[in-house]
């Protein structure tokens, strides 16, 4: 992995060599996020593939978990996991086709369903937080307390930026 953050600063550097204006710190930022992001991903992934869950799985399944009603409208997922109606759809047919997941008829308005969680997927949940604690927790070990909380702030902050702009 050392190996590849110095081919990637290499690189980095060659384009900021022919490209003289380039921003070179934001641009090292940038990757090394989306590396960050890639390795999380997949040190995630790999401890949630012997229950038959992927991150976005898991994480469908979390929204519906911390829905205070227990039940969640489809477009809320939507919003909550940054994803396509109809990526939502396929994932909520697969998370249903597993016995995870039910749609429930609104009883105000029969067009709409509400997900909830079956007791099957309750109990895979329950089943896989801690694997996910324990993922977490190696994930960021690296860091002190205090370390964490400012990498959050400044998250947060590069967030709201973006969505702001």
């Amino acid at each position: 992995m050392a190996a590849d953050i110095k081919g990637l600063m290499c690189k980095i550097d060659e384009v900021c060599g022919k490209v003289p204006n380039l921003p070179r710190q934001e641009v090292v930022l940038t990757r090394l996020m989306y590396f960050l992001f890639r390795e999380i991903n997949d040190a995630l992934n790999s401890r949630l593939a012997p229950y038959g869950l992927n991150t976005t799985s898991f994480i469908a399944l979390m929204n519906i978990f911390a829905s205070p009603t227990g039940a969640i409208h489809p477009l809320e997922l939507s919003n909550a996991m940054y994803s396509s109606r109809t990526n939502i759809t396929r994932l909520v047919d697969e998370l249903a086709g597993n016995g995870w997941v039910n749609r429930q008829p609104c009883s105000k308005d029969k067009r709409k369903v509400f997900l909830r969680l079956t007791d099957d997927g309750l109990n895979l949940v329950h089943k896989v937080l801690p694997v996910q604690a324990e993922t977490m927790k190696d994930v960021w070990r690296s860091l002190t307390g205090q370390e964490a909380v400012q990498m959050q702030n400044y998250m947060v902050q590069v967030l709201l930026n973006i969505k702001s702009s």
